[in-house]
């Protein structure tokens, strides 16, 4: 199965297709339906493209594709992956305006105004202390730079001040936007911010929310698709090589070691502490297609151990 085919298969709008989901209208990346939960006429579902995601306006039911299917189908969210991928995608809908998604800026410019960003931030006790209780050190807490989100509008938009005062361009960093009044903000939610790191830069933050979503969203990307003069945050893979190693990728002339690949990347630091002697891929539930091909750098290693473990 070729990679776009499995991306329309466990899509949003293939999802409503599946489930004979009726198309009220659309607008911008959204299309509306009639929400199959409360199904009051105030019960306005909105399918969001970008991320694969839905919401209803009216009962609060919230989540992404797979676990709408499953929902509604009385699945796993197993069953319901399985059930979507095994069958052939029906992406036909009304959906006419296409999204305009800002394309993000290079992997250099994410990294100076990501460090600098989160340099701005610090960590509250109680995250300090749920991390403790996954297993992190206060000397690895600080280390691998996890930081509480700010939620308060006025914080956020004093931090965007600063960051553009001390000259950091803005603009097309995903998580970053320009509101109605034309101030710069950034994308919240209740969480911890993860970094995401690949060959000693930062290229993007995941969330650690505080709350999950559903039963199986624990993390989101720090993202501002659709939003003016932000940016979407493509799936991205962590590689987490030995200390020692940290600048070099993955070549044919690199001894073998095992391989440990991890559902996220909060799992992939905490794992790492354990075998730091072994490389470390943590993967987010989709990837992109450019990311996938970083996974043949694992072709000739040896071992390949999958943890699967979705809650830390």
């Amino acid at each position: 199965m070729k990679d776009h085919e499995l991306f329309e298969r466990i899509s949003i709008i293939n999802v409503k297709n599946k489930l004979n989901l009726s198309e009220l209208y659309s607008r911008g990346d959204t299309i509306f339906v009639k929400c199959p939960f409360c199904k009051s006429e105030k019960g306005r579902m909105k399918l969001i493209i970008s991320n694969n995601s839905y919401i209803c306006d009216n009962c609060g039911e919230r989540g992404y594709a797979i676990g709408l299917y499953a929902k509604c189908k009385y699945l796993t969210n197993k069953q319901a992956y399985k059930e979507l991928i095994y069958s052939k995608a029906n992406m036909t809908n009304n959906f006419m305006t296409p999204s305009v998604i800002n394309e993000k800026r290079s992997n250099d410019d994410l990294d100076i105004v990501y460090n600098a960003f989160l340099n701005l931030l610090t960590i509250n006790e109680d995250h300090i202390s749920s991390l403790q209780k996954l297993g992190f050190s206060i000397e690895e807490i600080k280390k691998y730079g996890f930081k509480s989100i700010p939620n308060n509008d006025e914080t956020k938009i004093n931090i965007c001040k600063k960051l553009i005062k001390e000259g950091y361009n803005l603009e097309k960093i995903p998580g970053f936007f320009q509101d109605t009044m034309f101030r710069w903000n950034f994308s919240s939610h209740k969480g911890i911010f993860v970094p995401v790191i690949n060959n000693c830069k930062i290229i993007g933050i995941r969330i650690h929310l505080d709350e999950t979503y559903n039963v199986d969203t624990t993390d989101i990307w720090f993202s501002s698709s659709n939003k003016y003069n932000g940016a979407k945050m493509n799936n991205n893979i962590m590689i987490m090589l030995p200390e020692e190693e940290r600048l070099h990728l993955m070549n044919e002339e690199q001894s073998k070691r095992n391989v440990i690949i991890a559902s996220e990347m909060l799992l992939a630091y905490k794992i790492k502490n354990k075998y730091k002697d072994k490389i470390v891929i943590a993967i987010p539930n989709v990837i992109s297609n450019d990311e996938i091909k970083k996974l043949e750098t694992l072709k000739g290693i040896d071992n390949v151990f999958i943890v699967s473990i979705v809650f830390l």
